[in-house]
């Protein structure tokens, strides 16, 4: 009975973060500015996720994201085609971007490769010390690695 209350204690606090989070701070992707061009003109966003850049000129760039291409007006500084970046702008209605900010991402797959490293260390020391016992339907220690 006590794990079921802590459980659902749990679930409910994770239910209450998510509803704060939308609620609060709710994320307009370029996605949706791009699917509404009207309800979405002024808007200020924030653009992370998978955008690369196209093309480049000296007073603005061509960035895509999901397979959608939009137009970012505003200095690239040294963003180059073929590059990830994140970029904070504001989207007009005909869907074109004002740029306010860019941070080119270089080395982005490199660093997630890197970061799949330590959790996969981790398991296979997990696996190497304990044994999953399907009878019982938990981990046991092997007898190889017994302290005591």
């Amino acid at each position: 009975m006590r794990r079921r209350v802590s459980i659902s204690l749990i679930l409910l606090a994770l239910a209450g973060m998510i509803r704060y989070g939308y609620e609060e701070n709710p994320a307009v992707t370029l996605q949706e500015c791009l699917a509404d061009p009207a309800r979405f003109d002024g808007q200020r966003i924030i653009i992370a996720t998978e955008v690369t850049v196209v093309r480049t000129w000296p007073d603005s760039l061509w960035i895509r994201q999901m397979g959608k291409r939009c137009t970012v007006v505003g200095a690239p500084g040294a963003a180059q085609p073929g590059e990830y970046l994140s970029l904070i702008a504001r989207f007009h209605a005909p869907g074109w971007l004002e740029l306010e900010a860019l941070h080119a991402a270089k080395g982005r797959r490199a660093k997630i490769l890197w970061s799949i490293l330590p959790p996969l260390l981790l398991a296979a020391g997990w696996v190497a010390a304990y044994r999953f016992d399907f009878r019982k339907g938990w981990w046991e220690e092997r007898e190889k690695c017994r302290i005591s």
